[in-house]
């Protein structure tokens, strides 16, 4: 699995955000992200307000502000916003679980099982102060 270049672009469109603490454009936080295109920074923009990660205000003094602090903000909120799944292998996106598989299919489905909720526990716990901090360079799972 990889992340797109949108959840990164997300990801910098947040820190710019909490660097500056008041409600910014989209320009200047496209300028910050480096982010080639406004249609493409507004699309970005939008999907963390969706996911309830920024807010708007419009009119002449309008632009995008954080809905809460970075340290409250965790990096699964961002994947779920920006990438079309989070699932590390589509088979776990079948409603019927399982199904019919049997014997090897079975161990291979509940071995992608164990690690999406690994994947799952450990991006919900970081946020994105955590990231800034470097807090994650000694981490080790336990």
């Amino acid at each position: 699995m990889q992340l797109t270049m949108t959840t990164d672009y997300a990801v910098r469109c947040l820190l710019y955000l909490a660097k500056s603490e008041g409600i910014c454009t989209s320009q200047k936080v496209r300028e910050y992200a480096q982010i080639s295109s406004d249609e493409h920074t507004r699309k970005i923009l939008r999907q963390l307000k969706y996911g309830g990660l920024v807010r708007s205000d419009k009119g002449a003094n309008g632009g995008y502000a954080l809905t809460r602090p970075i340290s409250k903000i965790t990096f699964l909120e961002i994947i779920r916003c920006t990438e079309d799944s989070v699932k590390i292998n589509r088979c776990l996106e079948d409603p019927n679980g399982p199904g019919a598989r049997k014997d090897e299919q079975l161990a291979v489905y509940n071995f992608y099982g164990k690690s999406q909720q690994l994947f799952e526990e450990f991006f919900s716990k970081v946020t994105l102060q955590d990231i800034v901090n470097g807090s994650l360079i000694d981490w080790e799972w336990k």
